[in-house]
C-alpha cells in the first residue's frame, strides 16, 4: 500500500509542476516558449486532476491534499477565467447597452444540406429576433450569401462588411468611422471596428477573429478514434500540437497591432470576438491588459463557448475597457455553430 500511495504522490507532484508551467503561459510568447502555451490549453483538465487528487488524498492521506490545494489557490485568478462564481440578475438602465458576439461559421448550419434548409434557417432567426435588446452584433465567418440573408432577416440598419468573408458589425445605431486591422494571413482572419454614436455617446467597437488554430478536424478523428497503443492517435495529437504552436505564433503579431490601435482610440472601447485561443494565453494578456472580460465580471458556471467536440474551451470572448460597468455576461448554449454565442450588458460610468 505505501508504494502505491508514494506512486500517486509521484503523480500528484508531476500534475503540480506541469499546472504551475501553465500558469506562466499568460507571459510565455508562444514564438519562444510554445510548450508553455500548449500546456495552457489543458488547464482545466490540469483543475479536473488536481480536484481528483483533493478527493484521494482526504480518503488516505489527508495532509497531501494540501499539495493540490495550495496550487489550486495560486492560480485562482485563472480559475475565474474558466468558470463563473457570480450571482444572475441586474438592475436594467435606459443607457445599458446590450452586445452579443457569435462566430456563426458561415451559417453552414443552415446551408449543410437541402433537407429541411427553411426550417433550421427559420430556427436561426427567431432565435436571434429574439435577442430583441441587442444594440450591436459582433459575427464572424460570414459571407456575402449570409450577409444577404441576415440583412434580409434581420433588417439592421446600419452594417459594416469590409470584406467578402470575415467578421461584420450589425447595428442598431449610426456608424461614423470605420476600419480594418488586417492579419498577416489571411483576411477571413481580421479584425474591424466602428466607431458608434448610441444616445448622444460615441464608442469604438472592435470585432475580431483571430487566426485559427485549424486543428479541429484532426482533434475531432483523434477523440472518435483514440487508441494509445495506434501510431495514428499519437500522429494526430503531433500534429494538433503543431498547428497549434505555428498559430498561436501567428497570433501574436496581429494581437500586438490590435492593442496598439486600442490605445489611441479617443473613444471608450469594447472588444468582442473569436480570439482562437484560451484566457491563460499570451495572446488573451495582451489583448485584456486594462481591459474588463464580462465573464469573470458577470459569467456563471463553465464558461464553455466552443460547441465542438474539444472539451472545456473558452475562446469568445467580450472586453471592456475600464470606462465600463459589466452589468450581465450570458453564454447562449444553442447548436446553430461550432461556437455558442455570448451576450453582455454594459453601461458607461458615471462620472
Amino acid at each position: 500500500m505505501k508504494k502505491i500511495l508514494k506512486f500517486f504522490l509521484f503523480l500528484n507532484i508531476v500534475l503540480v509542476i506541469v499546472t504551475l508551467f501553465a500558469y506562466l503561459s499568460p507571459y510565455a510568447n508562444p514564438k519562444h516558449l510554445w510548450p508553455v502555451s500548449v500546456i495552457a490549453v489543458f488547464y482545466p483538465w490540469l483543475l479536473l486532476f488536481n480536484f481528483i487528487f483533493i478527493v484521494f488524498w482526504m480518503f488516505n492521506k489527508f495532509r497531501y491534499a494540501l499539495i493540490s490545494v495550495a496550487t489550486i489557490l495560486l492560480g485562482f485568478n485563472y480559475l475565474n477565467g474558466f468558470i463563473g462564481f457570480n450571482s444572475s440578475g441586474y438592475m436594467s438602465s435606459p443607457d445599458q447597452i446590450e452586445i452579443l458576439s457569435y462566430n456563426t461559421q458561415n451559417l453552414y448550419y443552415i446551408y449543410k444540406t437541402e433537407e429541411n434548409r427553411k426550417a433550421r434557417t427559420d430556427k436561426f432567426f427567431k432565435f436571434m429576433k429574439d435577442q430583441h435588446g441587442v444594440d450591436i452584433i459582433c459575427a464572424q465567418e460570414l459571407g456575402l450569401r449570409s450577409i444577404e440573408l441576415w440583412n434580409k432577416k434581420m433588417k439592421f440598419p446600419h452594417v459594416f462588411a469590409p470584406e467578402k468573408v470575415g467578421p461584420v458589425i450589425f447595428s442598431n445605431h449610426p456608424i461614423s468611422d470605420r476600419g480594418q486591422i488586417h492579419s498577416e494571413v489571411s483576411t477571413i482572419n481580421s479584425c474591424i471596428w466602428a466607431d458608434i454614436s448610441i444616445k448622444g455617446t460615441t464608442y469604438r467597437i472592435y470585432n475580431l477573429h483571430m487566426e485559427s488554430n485549424k486543428i479541429t478536424r484532426t482533434a475531432e478523428k483523434v477523440i472518435e478514434e483514440v487508441n494509445l497503443q495506434n501510431k495514428e492517435t499519437w500522429s494526430g495529437v503531433k500534429a494538433i500540437i503543431k498547428r497549434y504552436k505555428n498559430n498561436a505564433s501567428l497570433r501574436i503579431g496581429h494581437a500586438e497591432r490590435i492593442r496598439a490601435h486600442m490605445l489611441e482610440s479617443p473613444y471608450p472601447i469594447i472588444l468582442a470576438g473569436d480570439f482562437n485561443d484560451v484566457p491563460m494565453s499570451y495572446l488573451y494578456h495582451i489583448l485584456s491588459s486594462g481591459m474588463n472580460d464580462s465573464f469573470i465580471k458577470k459569467g456563471r458556471a463553465f464558461g464553455t463557448t466552443f460547441a465542438g467536440k474539444i472539451p472545456a474551451l473558452r475562446i469568445d470572448y467580450i472586453l471592456t475597457d475600464s470606462q465600463f460597468k459589466i452589468l450581465d455576461h450570458k453564454i447562449m448554449k444553442e447548436g446553430f455553430s461550432d461556437h455558442y454565442p455570448i451576450k453582455s450588458v454594459v453601461q458607461l460610468k458615471q462620472e
